[in-house]
């Protein structure tokens, strides 16, 4: 038998060429490490970095440990300093970082601000700027600089990170504070040359905030003597945006504030323009107001007027956290991302904006200027979060969406500030490449996505205000009615036409004695001319005969002008008889157009209502088929039944995709049904339904006569189920919330009323006026089409019937009962 080794205990080591695979991997480029080193000045309380970079020259001003050195990349700041401590701790223990626990203790330096590093990787990053590292740091009131310096070439053919040697000197002196930080030899001398500069000039001003409303820190770069312009936007460029937003969330309400000038509804055609200048600028845009206050929708967009000239109209939104649907949870609570703020300037680049902009001299240079700006940025305490360029989808909306007026990503700039301590949650990955997928990003996420889907439907809302104001108002110069009809014009014309053409006679008359006037008026003054005597005795109407005769010549030619006129309305009067039966063929194929048209509403209505059926008839058949295990009914053909419609349910399903072009509404058979035993029969079966998730129906009614109706009860169940469906929907919200503990939804009957209603959160106000319009909804992108109120709405108005919200409110102050008119159809 061998012998054995006496047993030793083993660690773990780590090899000196992990350095290398983890600055590789952490930091992408070279401006994300020279902006990470920045940030090391920031935490450290620092007013200001100045970076200077050259590529030819050895590092200056310092006793360098690398004299040789070929290029090098330099950066001061005025901060607090280090210990020696403290960069055996920080610099000198990979992953370790003091930033860290300052962060999870909540606490922040001197000026308050919490550190924005917090890896403990991110000085790897160093190596790709160049091979030779210094720190040269001053301690405040210590009196001594430490000096550490090494080389990453050192790590190369290493076995493990304990075996390189990293230099270090002290030093007396007067400095101030501050360190400063020198990499030389640099790597990649053509990063920092040529056309690559331009590169570098943009990456970093993308990566430092060009906005000083969020940021309180300064950074100034050189390269080779070049001073490097940060970008930053000016309140000059911005004051040319027609339209400005700006939002802010506390931690509870997310506020938008949305202005537009008067320029925003301005068109760039001529025709429009001096349309424009007539029925909206002349008065300053009091009238057009007006007409767009007095919109149904005006309500929903809290739309006012601006105090001002310099704006015409503001419009809001504000919603409390809860309201916002599919919000993802933490530890049983909404993952909330922290306050936040921002700003997002819309420019446009038409002839109007081109008229009035007064920035730059050339109008190719502003709007070159504004699309290298572009974009919603993202940051932390004024250093950027690189994020994709359109990562909030406006380029996705603008191609897609209903509606053309939308911020478009080229002709829109702004910014999202957070802050490292109140939006500690949004974690930036490793790479710092972006944040990570975390419920409290997804959260922040979906609140700027309806910020966005505000700034649609406000900007649709403002702009076809202006469509309909412009039509309305050219109706009205024409002495037209609103409810005039393109055949009711045109029989107008046509009679107009025949009575000018009855004048052709009477007209024809007056020119023959026009002609006779003329012609007497003539012999009259030939006579004069050949007696003097008489000529002397006339002499005082001899004027007035000369100008009776130019007069009497002046109209005969008008006459025969208007007599040639009428001639040609004769004919027009035949071609506004073809035009009026143009119209009628027109009418008859936008009927057909309509009916196309509509097709995508309908087809998109029939999907979600399918799914509701398929659903809906899934459900009771399951019901039924344990219904039937329980009485032990095992008759073949029910189950083969059973499994028929479990099938055609599938086929339903696979179907939605492939409408049919050719849908046609079918006859309705319709019968009498018992509202009663129909709110019975749907409480019954909704009550199995809601009771594994703590929802319960309650049914009541008020008064004791019959309650009937005649109609198609399958188009009734559809109603229902809809309006059901929508308070199980909210419900769940506040359950898994926690708002609420129990659901409740109340079925009322008072003939000829049907009342449903929950106890969650109610409609929210500014939907209250558009509720049952088609595409409104609460619940967020991808949670839902806003059909479901419009489908109800639509198939109780095919009989006569109607649904409004009652003005009574809940406890939370909003709208909460659904009240149906059945008078149309009540049987008796």
């Amino acid at each position: 038998m061998p012998e054995l080794e006496t047993s030793q205990n083993l660690s773990f080591d780590i090899h000196a060429s992990v350095v290398f695979e983890l600055g590789e991997s952490l930091i992408t480029d070279v401006v994300q490490a020279l902006v990470e080193l920045v940030k090391n000045s920031y935490d450290a309380d620092a007013d200001y970095a100045n970076v200077t970079i050259s590529t030819a020259k050895a590092p200056t001003g310092h006793i360098t440990a690398f004299p040789e050195a070929k290029g090098f990349i330099q950066i001061d700041d005025n901060g607090d300093g280090m210990t020696f401590d403290v960069i055996r701790a920080g610099w000198l223990t990979i992953s370790n970082s003091l930033k860290r626990s300052m962060k999870r203790a909540g606490v922040t330096t001197k000026k308050g601000r919490t550190p924005l590093g917090d890896k403990g990787l991110g000085r790897l990053g160093t190596q790709r700027l160049g091979y030779n590292l210094e720190i040269f740091t001053r301690p405040e009131g210590a009196g001594i600089e430490h000096h550490v310096f090494f080389s990453w070439k050192s790590f190369q053919g290493q076995q493990s990170l304990s075996s390189v040697t990293i230099h270090r000197d002290t030093y007396s002196t007067d400095k101030k504070k501050g360190t400063t930080l020198i990499i030389s030899d640099l790597r990649d001398i053509s990063m920092w040359r040529g056309d690559a500069v331009d590169q570098v000039q943009k990456s970093l001003s993308a990566m430092i905030s060009p906005y000083k409303a969020v940021r309180d820190f300064v950074v100034a770069a050189t390269i080779d003597g070049r001073e490097i312009e940060l970008t930053e936007i000016s309140t000059k460029i911005r004051d040319t945006a027609q339209l400005k937003y700006t939002f802010k969330f506390d931690g509870e309400m997310f506020d938008v504030q949305g202005r537009a000038k008067l320029i925003f509804f301005k068109p760039d055609v001529e025709d429009e323009s001096e349309a424009f200048r007539r029925l909206v600028e002349e008065d300053g845009g009091k009238r057009f107001f007006t007409y767009l206050s007095a919109r149904r929708a005006a309500q929903r967009f809290a739309l006012k007027r601006w105090s001002s000239d310099r704006w015409f109209v503001q419009y809001q939104m504000q919603r409390d956290l809860a309201s916002f649907a599919g919000l993802e949870l933490d530890n049983g609570q909404i993952a909330n991302p922290g306050p936040f703020n921002g700003e997002v300037d819309a420019f446009d680049f038409g002839r109007t904006t081109e008229d009035h902009q007064s920035v730059f001299d050339r109008f190719s240079e502003y709007k070159k200027t504004v699309r290298s700006l572009s974009g919603i940025r993202v940051f932390r305490d004024g250093f950027g979060v690189r994020v994709a360029q359109d990562w909030l989808g406006l380029g996705a909306q603008w191609t897609s969406a209903k509606s053309y007026y939308v911020l478009r990503p080229t002709n829109t700039l702004g910014y999202v500030a957070i802050t490292a301590k109140a939006n500690a949650s949004l974690e930036e990955t490793t790479d710092r490449e972006g944040f990570k997928s975390t419920p409290h990003y997804h959260n922040f996420y979906e609140m700027l996505s309806q910020f966005v889907a505000f700034t649609r439907d406000a900007q649709s809302f403002l702009r076809r205000g202006w469509n309909d104001f412009r039509k309305e108002c050219s109706a009205e110069v024409a002495q037209i009615s609103v409810s005039d009809t393109p055949e009711h014009l045109s029989r107008r014309i046509s009679e107009a036409l025949t009575g000018a053409a009855s004048l052709r006679d009477p007209l024809g008359t007056a020119a023959i004695g026009l002609r006779s006037a003329s012609e007497s008026s003539r012999e009259a003054l030939r006579i004069a001319a050949r007696k003097p005597r008489l000529a002397e005795e006339y002499a005082d109407l001899k004027p007035l005969l000369e100008t009776i005769r130019d007069n009497t010549a002046a109209a005969l030619t008008a006459t025969s002008d208007v007599l040639n006129y009428l001639s040609g309305l004769t004919l027009m009067e035949g071609k506004s008889n073809v035009l009026a039966d143009q119209i009628d063929t027109l009418r008859e194929q936008l009927s057909q157009a309509y009916e196309t048209v509509s097709l995508g509403l309908t087809a998109e209505a029939l999907s979600h209502e399918i799914h509701v059926i398929a659903d809906q008839l899934a459900e009771r058949t399951q019901q039924l088929k344990q219904h039937l295990r329980r009485q032990g009914n095992q008759d073949g053909r029910i189950a083969s039944y059973i499994e028929y419609i479990g099938a055609s349910v599938s086929g339903l399903r696979k179907q939605l995709s492939h409408l049919a072009p050719s849908l046609r509404y079918v006859r309705e058979k319709r019968g009498i049904v018992d509202m009663a035993l129909l709110a019975s029969e749907t409480v019954e079966f909704y009550q199995e339904r809601f009771a594994a998730n703590s929802i319960a129906m309650a049914f009541k009614t008020k008064g004791s006569e019959p309650f009937h109706l005649y109609m198609n009860k399958g188009k009734l169940v559809q109603v229902l189920d809809n309006l059901i469906l929508n308070s199980e929907y909210w419900l769940k919200e506040d359950l898994r919330l926690r708002t609420i503990s129990k659901g409740l939804i109340t079925f009322e009957l008072q003939k000829p009323f049907v009342r449903i209603s929950d106890n969650g959160r109610g409609i929210e106000p500014r939907l209250e006026a558009s509720i049952f319009e088609p595409f409104v909804t609460g619940k967020g992108k991808g949670k839902g089409r806003g059909l479901g109120l419009f489908i109800v709405k639509q198939l109780l108005e095919s009989e006569a019937c109607d649904i409004a919200l009652m003005p009574k409110r809940n406890k939370a102050g909003r709208l909460s009962v659904f009240e149906m008119n059945f008078s149309g159809v009540l049987n008796g």
